[in-house]
């Protein structure tokens, strides 16, 4: 029974940079459009007011911020864990991550999220306006990507991580919409 929350939980660890990159842009207040406000050859915006240069550089900072917080973080957490479960050479893989690791996770979010609003904008689907699936798991998928020259987590923690991220995205939308920091509850 702990291993598989131990599972989750690590889960969870893996994908705490590329969630923090994911959910902080708005707290950059927007600012210049990555796209410059420009138009591709199809007459929509290449990518929307919605991803600025300011949201990037601080989903990519504040991700990156835990990546350095979960590196001071790990030693302390693995004698606890080890009170629960047998930590195999998988879970210690994952729990000391580096700060390089959590650095592209973070990048290859936000990458992802603009990849998103790209192929939004070419099936016409207005800047803010959801779009099942892509929204919640272009990102995570991203973020994958990126991160697997420095690591390769195993299919147990990228299935729990792509699962988690479902229910994760819709909540950290809800609450950035009830806080007035988003303006869709998407």
């Amino acid at each position: 029974m702990y291993e598989g929350l131990a599972l989750f939980e690590l889960s969870i660890w893996l994908g705490l940079s590329a969630w923090i990159a994911n959910a902080t842009p708005v707290l950059g207040g927007g600012g210049q459009p990555i796209d410059g406000g420009r138009v591709f050859r199809d007459g929509n915006r290449i990518l929307g007011n919605g991803k600025s240069i300011r949201g990037f550089i601080v989903g990519v900072f504040f991700g990156s911020l835990v990546g350095v917080g979960q590196v001071i973080a790990a030693p302390y957490l693995r004698p606890l864990l080890a009170q629960f479960v047998t930590i195999t050479p998988e879970m210690d893989y994952v729990l000391f991550i580096s700060i390089p690791a959590a650095f592209l996770l973070s990048l290859g979010s936000l990458t992802g999220d603009l990849i998103g609003s790209f192929i939004k904008r070419r099936v016409n689907v207005k800047s803010g306006d959801p779009m099942p699936f892509l929204d919640q798991l272009g990102f995570i998928i991203m973020a994958l990507i990126f991160v697997f020259p420095l690591m390769m987590p195993g299919p147990g923690f990228v299935i729990i991580l792509i699962l988690t991220t479902l229910g994760i995205h819709w909540l950290s939308n809800a609450l950035g919409y009830l806080l007035g920091l988003k303006e869709h509850p998407w």
